[in-house]
């Protein structure tokens, strides 16, 4: 499994949307076994995405995120959990834990559902499927 975090000095950037570095982390189920970091030069966020999708990226941890680009992200296929603050190696514990619905994780002001599923594994009739 690929995750993605936008960085910022060390921490989950608070806006995906006006992100400019981003950190890919492969992290299979014993682990993490590799990480890189990449310049997110795109200014049409759709290409971000793109991006995003030509990496491999299955998961997208993030900060503030609009509700256009997460429909994008969501569409390629990419499980979202939004409103995430912290430490980034905190953060990469914590979805391995699978601790990252803890509140002390949530931004300021947050306080609802987190994890949005993107649309692999669903009928394209319809919105069945991987629920």
């Amino acid at each position: 499994m690929k995750l993605a975090i936008p960085i910022w000095n060390g921490r989950v950037s608070p806006v995906f949307d006006a992100a400019r570095q981003i950190l890919v982390v492969d992290v299979p189920e014993g682990g993490e076994t590799s990480r890189r970091e990449h310049q997110l030069s795109e200014t049409y966020l759709p290409l971000r995405i793109r991006r995003l999708e030509a990496m491999g990226v299955d998961v997208l941890i993030c900060g503030a995120i609009s509700n256009p680009i997460a429909a994008l992200v969501e569409a390629a296929g990419i499980r979202i959990y939004p409103w995430v603050s912290g430490d980034v190696e905190d953060v990469i514990e914590a979805f391995q834990k699978k601790d990252l619905e803890s509140p002390r994780y949530y931004m300021p002001g947050f306080g609802g559902r987190r994890c949005r599923r993107g649309m692999r594994g669903r009928s394209r009739r319809g919105r069945g499927g991987n629920r």
